[in-house]
């Protein structure tokens, strides 16, 4: 006994001395560079965002964080790498809607239980949506396209990529108004945005980002947000509830997440360099320059409950709208 308890002793004094106590490990996280990967290609409204996401975190956490393009399948690819990913925190994941919890619903089986094999860190920025027409449609307002879409059913397009919002949003419209128009298909790219420009199709969902430019020089018409508030950029143009139509919410959102199993010292350690983001003021006026908010007071806990809550909101919606899954 009094030589075990010796060598219990010796090896504590050991342990200290090289550094290693019980919060050791989180203390010294992150060690090393950290990848974060992003389910889209570059140059798009989602990198964009993950690599102001990336600065952040790096300056935050004071390692390198290294964005990583998994471009495919609306983000699934990316997903499925994070998930299958060492959970020591080194791997992690710009996730989206379109992979997490709108493409449980559109798609028969997805290659993770998207539930189940993440740990949800907490959201960060949503981008705000505008509901956009060509400009030689013979209305002007939300009231005007619905009218016209009533007595022309089938005859207005939206355009878009099936499963984003540019295709949801659409949908959603369709089904909250009583209203229907074609959805016209798209691999994705500037292709809607410009077949939208000519003519070739009359309406779409599309984030500010993405077409603010173009609303600016009289390309498109911008006739509603499509979410709770006006955007600062263009403060001329009401929400959809503002403009007379069913309210509704497509903010896209941007999160953090990891894989299942990740320890609670580095979920915290994550949770708090998140919290001290989204405060962040210079973030926040990079955020503004690209259409999208901070999101404040996510945590692990209210991002998996919103997981799991938006999951059935989507497969119920899938049902209620009709809309085909992969």
């Amino acid at each position: 006994m009094k030589y075990g308890l010796s060598r219990l002793l010796a090896v504590g004094f050991c342990a200290l001395a090289a550094g290693v106590s019980p919060s050791a490990s989180a203390d010294a996280y992150p060690s090393k560079p950290i990848r974060l990967l992003v389910g889209f290609p570059p140059g798009g409204p989602t990198d964009i965002i993950a690599r102001l996401i990336g600065k952040g975190l790096s300056e935050q956490l004071g390692q390198p964080v290294v964005v990583e393009n998994r471009g495919g399948a609306g983000g699934v690819i990316a997903a499925r790498v994070v998930a299958t990913s060492p959970p020591d925190g080194y791997t992690l994941l710009v996730s989206v809607e379109s992979s997490q919890t709108r493409g449980v619903a559109l798609n028969k089986s997805l290659p993770y239980d998207a539930v189940k094999d993440f740990s949800y860190v907490g959201k960060i920025a949503k981008q705000r949506n505008l509901l956009v027409v060509n400009p030689q449609l013979p209305f002007a307002d939300v009231k005007g396209l619905i009218s016209y879409a009533k007595a022309h059913a089938g005859q207005l397009n939206y355009s878009g990529t099936y499963g984003a919002t540019s295709h949801i949003g659409g949908a959603l419209f369709d089904m909250d108004n009583a209203v229907k128009m074609t959805f016209v298909s798209y691999p994705g790219g500037a292709q809607p945005i410009t077949d939208l420009i000519a003519g070739v199709v009359q309406v779409g969902f599309f984030t500010e980002a993405t077409v603010a430019a173009h609303v600016k020089t009289g390309k498109l018409k911008a006739l509603a947000i499509a979410g709770p508030e006006r955007s600062p950029d263009f403060p001329a143009v009401p929400t959809l509830t503002q403009a007379g139509a069913k309210p509704m919410e497509l903010s896209p959102w941007f999160g953090l997440t990891g894989p299942a199993g990740m320890s609670p010292e580095v979920m915290t350690r994550l949770s708090q360099t998140v919290a001290a983001l989204v405060q962040d003021k210079q973030f926040q006026a990079q955020l503004a320059t690209i259409g999208a908010v901070p999101i404040v007071g996510s945590t692990p806990q209210s991002f998996q409950k919103d997981i799991e809550r938006e999951i059935d909101y989507w497969k119920k919606f899938v049902v209620d709208a009709n809309v085909p899954v992969n």
